[in-house]
């Protein structure tokens, strides 16, 4: 029941992520008009005045961003939903609606502890070095090998010492464009210990990266999260589809 879910209430603004062919894939505004079971009616999101194209069976992700008493964010609260039915404007209702099934929902903490795994190459890597006084940045081979809302997972070719900033640039997961960041260095561990060539495996956060930069991560681990299981389940049915037509031609035998 969606109505069980925190913040879920008639008026709410919600964040859809959907990709239309003309606008293309973004984040677009919507408010709950009414929920029940496991729907949600939602206003027809647009963007400068345009319509966003949906069709029924489209798969869209929305989020909600929840607060504290404080008004800081504590949590976004993300729903894979699919698209079951589409209301133009009526003379009763002059607002065209769409009406979204969810079929999961998931919380991420502004600095999540859900770690994507990833093998994503480093654009650009650098660490902050300081020698009489002056601050140099030395360049360090190696690729991201998970990613968060708070932080990243990095294989790096030499060893750095924690607390130590680095400066990284990468490209985020879902076509999500790059993203630069300094992060810090939060935890070292030596693969391969003793031998001459070593790999070092560093846990890093978020130094000076901004609310939306830690959205955008933790949106784009939602997202990946959502395509993944998809996929499983698109997997699981081909499996099961097989087994049927080979029981299948075993009767017909």
């Amino acid at each position: 029941m969606v109505g069980n879910l925190p913040g879920i209430r008639i008026g709410a603004t919600l964040n859809m992520e959907a990709d239309d062919p003309t606008l293309g894939a973004d984040t677009y505004r919507c408010r709950i008009e009414d929920f029940s079971g496991d729907r949600l009616t939602l206003t027809w999101p647009s963007k400068r005045g345009q319509s966003v194209k949906l069709a029924v069976e489209d798969s869209v992700s929305l989020a909600m961003s929840q607060s504290g008493s404080d008004g800081q964010p504590t949590a976004t609260i993300y729903l894979d939903c699919v698209v079951v039915d589409r209301l133009p404007p009526s003379p009763g209702n002059p607002v065209a609606l769409v009406v979204v099934r969810v079929l999961a929902a998931g919380r991420q903490a502004p600095r999540g502890s859900y770690r994507l795994p990833v093998t994503i190459p480093l654009t650009e890597c650098a660490v902050r070095e300081s020698s009489y006084g002056a601050a140099t940045w030395k360049p360090v081979c190696g690729f991201v090998h998970d990613i968060s809302g708070g932080g990243l997972g990095l294989t790096l070719d030499e060893e750095v010492a924690q607390g130590l900033k680095l400066r990284v640039r990468f490209p985020v997961p879902m076509g999500s464009g790059e993203m630069a960041v300094t992060v810090e260095v939060m935890n070292v561990i030596d693969v391969n210990p003793g031998e001459r060539l070593s790999k070092f495996k560093v846990g890093v956060k978020f130094d000076d990266a901004t609310g939306l930069q830690r959205e955008r991560m933790a949106r784009a681990v939602h997202r990946s999260q959502v395509e993944n299981r998809r996929r499983d389940q698109a997997a699981g049915r081909l499996h099961v589809a097989a087994i049927e037509t080979a029981e299948d031609e075993v009767a017909a035998r």
